[in-house]
């Protein structure tokens, strides 16, 4: 089940933080890095940062999540995360097509992963997004952005 993650709510943004160390230590790996912004986020980060966060949901147990955020010209996808005990299970693009729905007929949504993060870049490609640009964010490391 797929619902809204309530950032006012501690019981909410524990287990979403602890999501988001767990996936994106993972990426950060792929990617080469020692670290990835997303560990280092903190309740109030979360809350500050201005983007509507949903959770994936087996019984009550936070097992995907994802944020999204409109600006004036264009969607983002800003965060994708599952934990690794449930890959391969469609949680992300259930998670994706979800976030897809907020957006504005006819305007562009863009994510971006890290260029060596094959799972993520197969997710994005399978449900029609294509690369749009490429951002170097340390030496030898590259972020891809996609755009549908």
């Amino acid at each position: 089940m797929i619902r809204n993650i309530d950032l006012n709510k501690m019981s909410e943004v524990l287990p979403l933080l602890e999501l988001q160390q767990t996936a994106y230590r993972l990426e950060a790996e792929l990617m080469g890095m020692e670290d990835a912004p997303p560990l280092l986020d903190s309740p109030l980060t979360l809350k500050d940062s201005g983007e509507s966060f949903f959770g994936y949901y087996e019984g009550e147990q936070l097992v995907g999540a994802g944020a999204c955020k409109q600006c004036r010209k264009e969607f983002f996808i800003c965060r994708m995360m599952v934990h690794p005990d449930f890959f391969r299970r469609g949680i992300a693009s259930r998670l994706l097509q979800h976030m897809e729905t907020f957006a504005p007929p006819g305007m562009p949504i863009r994510v971006a992963t890290g260029t060596r993060n094959e799972p993520a870049v197969k997710l994005y490609e399978k449900h029609g997004y294509v690369p749009h640009k490429v951002h170097v964010v340390a030496p030898g490391v590259t972020l891809m952005q996609f755009q549908k």
